[in-house]
């Protein structure tokens, strides 16, 4: 497990946050607190866990948040610092169904059929999912980068290749390398045994 944590296309630092991420996306509070010990001690703030568990929301949806707050309180109590981000009031927002089909043409080579059911039958779900997937992956003080890393290894853990596919897609377009995309799989194995590499 040692040599899973050695920095390498990955920094440990950015390795131990994406395990603290996946394990609360996972429900598996044990691994995800114990993986917590380990990225405070690889100088992550509690800023960055929480936002990095936050990010996962928009795949998991609120469960991963509820067992995250247990990662965030252990981080707290690790590092003595419950002060919260500080975030810009104007966030910019979507309004209008158009803006958001804008949004997903901008994503995607070609609107995916799930955007376009949302639009056909739940437009408001798809104006307020919008905003939510937008605040979720926009830079902070966890790059999207980061962000989109964990959402393609909640994926390869779920064998869900729709989802594989498009973090895949985002997370090269922001700089991932086959490198770098092989030490997420090796996590995922990690994590969920050998299906995490039985994606293709």
């Amino acid at each position: 497990m040692h040599s899973l944590l050695n920095d390498s296309h990955l920094s440990k630092k950015d390795k131990s946050l994406l395990l603290v991420g996946l394990f609360a996306a996972r429900r598996e509070e044990q691994a995800m607190l114990y993986f917590t010990e380990v990225a405070v001690e690889a100088d992550n703030t509690v800023n960055e866990i929480a936002q990095l568990i936050s990010a996962a929301i928009i795949s998991r949806g609120i469960p991963t948040w509820l067992s995250g707050i247990e990662a965030i309180s252990k981080a707290i109590e690790l590092t003595g610092n419950a002060q919260s981000t500080k975030e810009p009031q104007n966030i910019a927002a979507f309004s209008t169904q158009e803006e958001c089909v804008g949004y997903y043409q901008s994503e995607f080579d070609q609107l995916p059929q799930w955007i376009s059911y949302l639009v056909d039958y739940a437009p408001d779900t798809l104006l307020k999912y919008s905003n939510l997937r937008t605040t979720s992956l926009r830079d902070g003080v966890v790059s999207r980068y980061l962000k989109e890393l964990l959402l393609y290894a909640i994926n390869i853990c779920d064998q869900y290749p729709k989802g594989i596919s498009i973090h895949e897609t985002n997370a090269i377009q922001l700089g991932a390398t086959d490198d770098v995309l092989l030490d997420v799989r090796t996590i995922c194995m990690y994590a969920v045994g050998v299906q995490a590499i039985l994606k293709d």
